[in-house]
């Protein structure tokens, strides 16, 4: 009911203003039905006179009102087609655009996070005939995003133990396994780090041996991390040789990061906080029980 109040706004009150007055698409009368006329505001929420305003991308509000079209468009590659061609003609703000996207659709943190569509979107990019180096940022982006992709198996590495032995993530064995990037040193890594401890749901399939979780410092002090008194129910790793970092391994965007595998190392949940990690297991609860 929410999603469709919104449409509605949208459609009966055009006009808004943020500093200039933006126009949002009125589909015409012959746009009866709900998804056409949702496919025709996506279509044609930009135009060139539009998408040339920089004072339309000082702020993210109509990037996030376009991309809430977006998602619920089933026409989705056509309008991000058709955004991205107008958009990579426009230099002034071009630049603008590809930093909001990066922020919400990129940003781990970011409550709007979705891959999915921002690879589109800068796949998008990389086949128009924008400037070579407009598309540095959106290849390093791809290049990371195609690691490590949900259903699909993680890259593996080796770390050392606190008793000094060297081990390998491939060669744990657990019906599922979650892996925590962190730090010893990195305050929210242990405000995480307590939340899982009183988790009932985790702690209840760590000891019933349905999950395991490997704690991996990939970028730390070593005698910090090695004094550093981790839960018992912790596997626990340090990234000696700095491989995961200076390989590029994993897109570890911040500390700490949490991807959820499966027996086979496939990825379940990639680059999740805390919050993202209880959202999936509480969609997903049967699926680990098993």
């Amino acid at each position: 009911m929410k999603n469709w109040i919104f449409i509605i706004g949208l459609i009966v009150c055009p006009l808004f203003s943020w500093g200039q007055n933006f126009v949002y698409p009125v589909p015409p009368d012959s746009v009866s039905g709900r998804q056409d006329r949702i496919n025709y505001m996506a279509e044609h929420f930009w135009t060139e006179n539009t998408i040339t305003d920089t004072a339309y991308f000082h702020s993210p509000r109509l990037l996030l009102d376009y991309l809430y079209l977006l998602r619920l468009s089933d026409e989705q590659d056509k309008c991000v087609q058709s955004f991205m061609s107008l958009a990579c003609k426009q230099e002034q703000t071009f630049g603008l655009i590809l930093y909001w996207l990066d922020r919400i659709l990129y940003d781990s943190s970011s409550p709007h996070y979705n891959e999915n569509l921002y690879s589109s979107l800068m796949n998008a990019v990389l086949v128009s005939d924008v400037d070579s180096v407009m598309k540095l940022i959106p290849r390093q982006r791809m290049e990371m995003m195609n690691k490590n992709q949900v259903g699909k198996q993680t890259n593996d590495f080796s770390f050392v133990t606190k008793e000094g032995k060297t081990k390998s993530l491939y060669k744990i064995e657990a019906p599922f396994l979650l892996l925590v990037f962190n730090n010893p040193d990195c305050s929210l890594c242990h405000q995480t780090e307590k939340k899982i401890v009183q988790n009932g749901l985790l702690q209840s399939l760590l000891n019933r041996g349905k999950l395991k979780l490997l704690a991996i410092t990939p970028d730390a002090d070593y005698e910090e991390w090695l004094n550093h008194p981790y839960p018992s129910n912790w596997l626990v790793g340090y990234d000696k040789e700095k491989v995961i970092y200076e390989q590029r391994l994993y897109d570890i965007q911040r500390l700490p990061c949490l991807y959820l595998l499966d027996k086979d190392k496939r990825v379940l949940l990639k680059e999740a906080d805390y919050d993202r990690l209880c959202k999936y297991l509480s969609e997903n609860s049967s699926l680990l029980e098993r």
